[in-house]
């Protein structure tokens, strides 16, 4: 029965990305108390096989043991299920000071849904900066966009230009026809006026195709195969680790 539980263990260890001198500390501190469980059970009237078997099903999911064993918040966490959490996270969903995922919530946040100080993604939601293709944020770029100052297509903010605008101030330059503004060039307040630069230089089209799309993408593309990568890596150690 040992042959199962250093199977488990295996998988264990893949999804804890340990190195070896802590792995194996790991590997042994966890068989022990596995087979002080299973003894317990077979004492209890299982047999030896019931008794593995049931030890395992207790200790619960090689996958979820092994990100515990990662630590709390290590510097890099790349997972290939579930939720990355570091300073560096990058997973199907993320959380970290760098974040990055499809769902991804951090300082820095990319991914198809963003949330963070900075984000940029699909949807995005940037406490200072927000670029997405519906994004809200302090100052947000995108082709659907509410922000404090707010550039994109559709815009709406305090202070916004786009090809349809609305705003408390719409600046008489670099928006279409679509422009709905309460102050005017004549009343609206100087600290309104004083953001104009902001929009200026900053349309729709310049910080969207020719700035930030590019660096996205190739942002998107490099963490994508870090992920890929990992995926690999935990399939390929054993066609038995492989989950639907």
């Amino acid at each position: 029965m040992n042959s199962i539980l250093d199977r488990y263990l295996d998988r264990v260890l893949v999804y804890a990305n340990k190195s070896a001198p802590k792995a194996e500390a790991i590997r042994k501190e966890l068989m022990d108390h596995l087979l002080q469980k299973v003894d317990d059970l077979t004492q209890s009237g299982l047999s030896r096989e019931e008794a593995t078997l049931e030890a395992l099903r207790q200790h619960g999911s090689p996958r979820i043991i092994g990100y515990k064993l990662r630590g709390a918040f290590p510097w890099i966490d790349i997972r290939a299920h579930g939720a990355a959490r570091g300073v560096i996270a990058i997973g199907p969903t993320a959380v970290g000071i760098f974040a990055f995922g499809r769902i991804a919530v951090g300082v820095v946040a990319c991914g198809t849904v963003a949330v963070g100080l900075f984000s940029a993604g699909f949807f995005a939601v940037g406490l200072l900066l927000a670029w997405a293709f519906i994004g809200a944020g302090g100052i947000a770029a995108a082709f659907i966009t509410i922000g404090g100052v707010a550039t994109g297509y559709w815009a709406i903010g305090l202070l916004s230009n786009g090809d349809t605008a609305i705003g408390a101030w719409v600046p008489p330059t670099g928006h279409g026809p679509g422009v709905l503004s309460h102050y005017t060039a004549e009343n609206v307040p100087p600290f309104l006026k004083t953001l104009e630069p902001l929009l200026r230089g900053c349309t729709y089209f310049e910080w969207n195709v020719f700035a930030f799309w590019p660096v996205l993408i190739l942002t998107i593309f490099a963490f994508s195969y870090l992920r890929v990568r990992e995926c690999k890596r935990v399939e390929s150690a054993d066609d038995w680790l492989i989950e639907n």
